[in-house]
């Protein structure tokens, strides 16, 4: 993560911890040196945020929001609060955790009679996969998505026919009973759709897309969109 992402994580571990945390616990936390929390701290002080505390003690953040609270209407809360409870049934682990987070999160920076919205709505969404997906699979996938790098896969096939193809991811597809990858495959020549429950290893390479990934998402978008089915 960026320095940016990792002040404002580190200002939202401390907003929900009661009590104070140590150097070494956020070091933990954000993986990274306990030297590099004191930076921080000392940064997000100058900011005006009132953290007390010292080393070998822990540190606190003692006043409220450096922002004012966020405003949503009651139906933009339940329509959040649908979307990430649909995340949570449907998702892969790593997006069902970050799903949750995303709660947490919204629970803290709205209003009071916001967070009463948020936690007696009764709108909900059960599981529509049928299914099972690798876990590390989407989590390496989602990663070379968003480094737009190529990658490996080993396939197999609605017959059962295997398969090893490089690949320049585009897309995922949440669909009603599994997840399909939107992809240009160097074998075939031409945009594929791979599901997820079909792929036995995934590998991204180090070797970047050769063409920026938004391109390659309009360009099967123009050609290929109306494809739902697997054609390999």
């Amino acid at each position: 993560m960026t320095r940016t992402q990792r002040l404002l994580t580190l200002l939202q571990i401390l907003k929900e911890s009661r009590y104070p945390v140590t150097a070494d616990t956020l070091a933990s936390k954000l993986q990274i040196s306990v030297r590099s929390i004191y930076r921080d701290i000392d940064s997000l002080r100058c900011q005006g945020a009132e953290i007390v505390g010292e080393a070998g003690i822990g540190y606190q953040l003692k006043s409220g929001l450096l922002l004012p609270p966020l405003m949503f209407d009651d139906n933009e809360l339940e329509a959040l609060i649908l979307g990430l409870r649909w995340v949570e049934s449907n998702a892969d682990e790593e997006l069902k955790l970050a799903a949750m987070r995303a709660v947490n999160k919204i629970n803290s920076v709205v209003k009071q009679g916001a967070q009463t919205v948020i936690h007696q709505t009764t709108l909900f969404a059960p599981s529509t996969q049928t299914t099972s997906i690798d876990n590390v699979i989407a989590k390496d996938l989602r990663r070379s998505l968003r480094k737009e790098t190529k990658a490996k896969i080993e396939y197999q096939d609605e017959q059962g026919k295997h398969s090893n193809r490089i690949i320049w991811p585009i897309a995922i597809g949440y669909m009603r009973e599994t997840q399909v990858l939107a992809a240009w495959c160097e074998l075939r020549q031409n945009y594929r759709h791979f599901r997820l429950d079909r792929i036995q290893s995934y590998s991204a390479l180090d070797e970047k897309l050769p063409y920026p990934k938004h391109y390659l998402f309009e360009q099967w978008r123009k050609d290929v969109l109306c494809m739902t089915t697997d054609k390999i």
